[in-house]
């Protein structure tokens, strides 16, 4: 059989992401292996005794999801959080992308291997992302033709640079729109009823059409998502906003003055230390505390100054600064959000609740852990600083792949849409995890992988329709589908 080359792909990808590397190493471990490594981080993470209790946090997830899911949800999303762990892999608003969707259910599975019964998956969603982002917030990602990742949008273009955390509700003209464009044309009739469908029980109900913004929609799409791709019951995926979340806890602890978080923002000592951190992308830590969001909901980046001010540049390239009189009000308003950083500490440094990410975030975070800690040490926070380093930050859950999309001849990832339409029974996913080892899901996620990984100039020709035809020989058997045996 005539299988098509992906080896120098995947190369590639090994030679761009240490992550990768590793798995390539340790390949042979099977799915369930690899994620009871994953539940032995997070154990190993509680036995540290963290500077704050988590209850916090708990009772302000508690609450955000009781409000758009009900009071069950509330709960079991505070039965799962108790474990002390949470999915920090997803962009907000995503809920169609398969390496995302994937990881959600690999997260789910480590929750019942720590032995959780909640039925409800709590995934903290990035919401400082662009909807135009390749996790592809602003519509529905489709993986059913072999040529090419089908994005279907929802928002215009002219949205595509916005945070979703900044994005209006997905309304009716939106909704019309979409249906005009991509119904009635020559195209897949299943995929077709698929999405109509989706449209209708995610965002054509009078809940939704009620939310006051996007964020609101997706915790709702998701729950609702979640119980219509399995023939049988399955626990429901409850995506929350991380700023959402956190911004409440920033406050309050802006506020006291005491926390890690606080003192590094507000102390001059401190703030000076944190502005001289250097990451070895060349990068600072205190580019990392604090995002600006502009007028249309753009990302401005923003450095902390040794006087507490935050200074940046807008579109225009123009000088923007606040004071840090302002930073409580703005942050209060929505036009300043906790950066990546911020959110680390808040919940992982100070509360002890591991992230799970993907490959990027188990790169990045060990690397960010070790400067903040030299930072404080250099400050004379000997303890603040063993604190910090006793976490175990390698931990990741997103980028392992199980299941395919078998259509004639090629296979591809498989997202909701997908599962969707196929209706498989949760069993087996369970199925799937224990016969897929690592370096295999992998490479099952090479598509996802290598567009990731490798930009748009530098990506070989016909990279796509030649993984989906090799993915189809070398995996038969990790269809989406029961007959796959």
């Amino acid at each position: 059989m005539d299988h098509r080359n992906i080896d120098p792909l995947l190369e590639e990808c090994c030679r761009r992401n240490e992550t990768v590397r590793a798995c390539r190493s340790r390949g042979n471990l099977t799915l369930d292996a690899f994620l009871r490594a994953q539940a032995e981080k997070v154990r190993t993470n509680r036995r540290v005794k963290a500077p704050s209790d988590p209850g916090d946090f708990l009772s302000i997830a508690a609450d955000y999801v009781a409000e758009r899911l009900g009071e069950a949800a509330g709960s079991g999303t505070v039965a799962a959080l108790s474990l002390g762990v949470t999915c920090t892999a997803d962009h907000l608003g995503s809920l169609f992308n398969s390496q995302s969707f994937q990881s959600d259910l690999l997260y789910a599975a480590l929750l019942r291997e720590m032995g959780d019964g909640s039925g409800y998956v709590p995934i903290l969603c990035a919401g400082q992302v662009e909807l135009g982002s390749s996790s592809y917030a602003r519509g529905i990602s489709a993986y059913t033709i072999r040529d090419k990742k089908q994005l279907l949008p929802l928002f215009p273009d002219k949205h595509s640079g916005q945070l979703a955390s900044c994005a209006a509700p997905v309304d009716r003209e939106l909704l019309d729109r979409f249906r005009k464009h991509y119904f009635g044309a020559a195209g897949s009739p299943k995929l077709e009823k698929a999405l109509d469908e989706i449209l209708r029980a995610l965002y054509e109900t009078e809940k939704a059409g009620l939310a006051a913004r996007f964020s609101d929609q997706v915790t709702m799409a998701g729950a609702t998502l979640s119980r219509g791709l399995f023939r049988d019951s399955a626990p429901v995926l409850v995506y929350m906003e991380a700023e959402e979340l956190l911004r409440p806890l920033l406050l309050r602890e802006l506020a006291e003055g005491r926390s890690l978080l606080a003192r590094l923002l507000l102390e001059p000592e401190l703030r000076k230390a944190i502005g001289t951190a250097e990451l070895p992308d060349g990068s600072r830590l205190s580019e990392k505390l604090i995002l600006g969001v502009d007028e249309k909901g753009r990302k401005l980046s923003l450095r902390l100054q040794e006087d507490g001010s935050l200074i940046g540049e807008d579109w225009r390239k123009q000088p923007v600064r606040y004071p840090v009189e302002a930073l409580r009000g703005l942050l209060e308003e929505r036009k300043l959000l906790p950066g990546v950083l911020s959110m680390v500490i808040l919940l992982f440094f100070e509360r002890g609740v591991t992230w799970l990410g993907g490959m990027f975030q188990a790169g990045y975070l060990p690397q960010w852990q070790r400067a903040l800690a030299e930072t404080l040490r250099g400050a004379g926070l000997e303890t603040e600083a063993e604190t910090v380093l006793a976490y175990d930050c390698t931990g990741y859950i997103s980028g392992p792949m199980f299941s395919l999309y078998r259509g004639e001849g090629f296979a591809t990832s498989a997202g909701p849409v997908e599962f969707w339409m196929e209706k498989p029974s949760y069993s087996r996913i369970g199925k799937l995890i224990a016969g897929t080892k690592l370096w295999d899901a992998h490479i099952i996620g090479l598509s996802e992988m290598y567009f990731d990984l490798v930009s748009p100039d530098e990506r070989e020709k016909d990279w796509y329709p030649r993984i989906a035809e090799e993915l189809y020989w070398r995996y038969p058997r990790n269809g989406i589908a029961d007959g796959n045996t």
